[in-house]
């Protein structure tokens, strides 16, 4: 299963002007947020200190990554990128290395 890193950011033209509204709207987005980490859908999420964004780990598939992504549009952006572990990383280099001996 692949692994993602996800930035997220909110998108600040969408945020209501009213104080109290955006509470409402982001401790809303919150909630789906802890659904997700409950559910496992998520592996772990963070915010910036700022307030302006954060990050989130989660696992799956395109297609599983797509539809999950989609419920927080257009509130929030995201940049997806997917990771590779220690031991991925370590078995691409030696391949790379064993290729090249044999060349």
């Amino acid at each position: 299963m692949t692994k993602y890193l996800i930035k997220w950011q909110k998108n600040e033209s969408l945020m209501p002007p009213d104080p109290a509204m955006m509470v409402k709207l982001q401790l809303s987005l919150l909630e789906g947020a802890k659904e997700d980490l409950k559910s496992g859908k998520m592996i772990d999420w963070g915010s910036y200190c700022d307030a302006s964004g954060g990050y989130c780990i989660a696992e799956g598939n395109e297609s599983e990554l797509f539809d999950q992504l989609l419920k927080w549009y257009p509130y929030i952006t995201f940049d997806a990128k997917p990771v590779l572990n220690v031991d991925q990383v370590i078995g691409a280099l030696n391949k790379v290395m064993f290729e090249s001996t044999l060349k």
